[in-house]
């Protein structure tokens, strides 16, 4: 018991450490030599308040997809500031999917989008989908350029696509509601706002969407 207590109060420490220095090696260095990932995982479903924000914000720092069925229901927990480490955890393990060369070719494919770079973008996703990389950003960064190139039926297979490899990922449900809403198909574009709102509570313009559509849908 007290070594289980010591090694909490590690965790908690270097938490505390790290919300002042916001050193993020060392804070990893520190975590990854006292904790698993499954004792992470425990942490951050059975722990005190803080417990769990540190363990959430070191799950993001040092694991990888096997967390999403953990860290996804959490997105909408009482703590909001539990959610929003959650959050930030989640979008970073999807963006560290694959090898170090299909991490940096979908950084290069999110710059693009970033940039406004969307007919680039779907070359490099093409690209990164063409060498049987299955991780579900890409598709998701895929579909963001496609719906911007007006092939919003390309969009929605990606988006789906998006959703079968992660069920959690809110965004690609977002991007099926702005996808069936440019089709001018309001039930099922309020279908998908409505599942991200299920999924991430804290989506306050996707909130104001639903008002509109539901007000929409109401009139026609």
């Amino acid at each position: 018991m007290a070594e289980k207590a010591a090694r909490f109060s590690i965790l908690l420490r270097s938490y505390h450490r790290y919300l002042n220095d916001v050193d993020t090696a060392r804070f990893i260095a520190s975590i990854a030599s006292h904790y698993s990932v499954g004792t992470l995982h425990r942490l951050v479903l059975c722990g005190d308040t803080y417990s769990r924000r540190a363990a959430a914000l070191a799950l993001g720092l040092i694991s990888d997809t096997r967390s999403n069925p953990v860290l996804g229901p959490l997105l909408r927990c009482q703590d909001r500031k539990l959610r929003l480490v959650v959050d930030d955890a989640l979008r970073a393990i999807w963006s560290r999917e694959g090898s170090d060369g299909e991490r940096q070719q979908l950084e290069l494919i999110v710059r693009a989008n970033e940039c406004g770079h969307f007919e680039r973008s779907v070359e490099l996703a093409n690209q990164l989908v063409d060498a049987c990389f299955a991780g579900a950003e890409a598709f998701h960064q895929r579909s963001l350029a496609l719906y911007q190139l007006g092939q919003v039926d390309l969009a929605i297979e990606d988006c789906r696509r998006t959703l079968k490899l992660n069920g959690f990922h809110y965004a690609a449900m977002v991007g099926l509601g702005h996808c069936y809403l440019e089709l001018g198909n309001l039930i099922e574009s309020l279908f998908w706002f409505r599942q991200a709102l299920d999924i991430y509570p804290d989506l306050e313009p996707v909130r104001v969407q639903i008002c509109k559509l539901e007000k929409a849908i109401q009139e026609l």
